[in-house]
């Protein structure tokens, strides 16, 4: 009876979850060497601070992220974004491959006790994994996820564009005299 029950559950998390673990393996090999090469990566970092109130002086949002360019490629590698509000802490990582989010981590505190911590793996803008760690309940929304990272990934193009943009005119001052 008891092996009926094992089998019967075994089968139902295969079917509710419907995931891809092979592709999730596949996606861990290409962050492992994202991580080898992250010593020579350019890193451009950002700092936000967000007030409760227009008089500043409330309690705030403070958010740093970081953001990884591969400079063999020029591709966008990684963005690991932290932040803090009051007694909650948040730390979000995000690889990219060509450009495309492949993992999503989401870890957030409570003071000093971890309240969520899972991964989302994508491949073509759609999820193939889920991982959740600890007690958390329900799964993650994958689809607002993916906009999260797209919205960070733009956060990083405008960052570029900024660059490109003082470069020129730094550019252009230097050929008038």
């Amino acid at each position: 009876m008891r092996a009926l029950l094992l089998i019967t559950s075994f089968l139902l998390i295969n079917v509710c979850c419907g995931q891809d673990s092979t592709t999730a393996v596949y996606i861990n090999e290409a962050i492992q060497k994202i991580e080898r090469r992250l010593a020579n990566a350019i890193v451009e970092t950002k700092d936000t601070t967000i007030f409760d109130d227009s008089l500043q002086k409330g309690p705030f949002l403070t958010i740093h992220t970081e953001f990884y360019t591969d400079p063999q490629t020029m591709f966008l590698d990684k963005i690991v974004e932290k932040s803090l509000y009051k007694k909650t802490t948040t730390e979000l990582t995000i690889y990219f491959l060509g450009n495309q989010p492949i993992r999503f981590t989401n870890r957030q505190w409570q003071g000093s006790t971890l309240s969520v911590d899972f991964d989302i793996y994508y491949m073509n803008d759609n999820s193939v994994f889920v991982t959740k760690r600890g007690s958390l309940d329900g799964v993650p929304d994958c689809n607002m996820f993916l906009k999260w990272c797209y919205q960070l990934r733009s956060q990083y193009f405008n960052i570029i564009e900024e660059y490109n943009q003082t470069f020129a005119k730094g550019k252009n001052k230097s050929r008038k005299t």
